[in-house]
């Protein structure tokens, strides 16, 4: 969260916002109408959640993330919620943080952090 330049969100790319995926060694700019993560300075995730941003990607220095687990009909969110239920309780497990959980849904939108 850090790394993350204003607030993030989430939208229809105009085509063009720089994004330089993890992994690449060129800038992959967003296609017009493509739904994306974004922040002040850029894309952070394309394809959904999909393909991501080497400028937002974790590293031994992380304090402060976000993890986004996505659903889009009610099967995918019952898999969903048992997936970040199992992840919280792995990163609990691993490193001592009992992490939120959080549902965003078009009845509860946003999120302060």
């Amino acid at each position: 969260m850090d790394k993350i330049v204003g607030g993030l969100y989430l939208g229809k790319a105009k085509g063009g916002e720089a994004f330089f995926p993890l992994g690449a060694e060129s800038d992959a700019p967003a296609l017009p109408e493509e739904i994306i993560y974004y922040d002040e300075e850029g894309v952070v995730c394309r394809c959904l959640n999909w393909r991501e941003a080497q400028r937002t990607m974790l590293t031994e220095d992380t304090k402060d993330a976000i993890l986004v687990i996505e659903a889009i009909n009610k099967e995918q969110a019952v898999r969903a919620r048992a997936a970040m239920t199992e992840l919280q309780s792995l990163i609990e497990e691993y490193f001592g943080i009992k992490g939120e959980i959080t549902h965003l849904t078009l009845d509860n939108s946003s999120l302060e952090i």
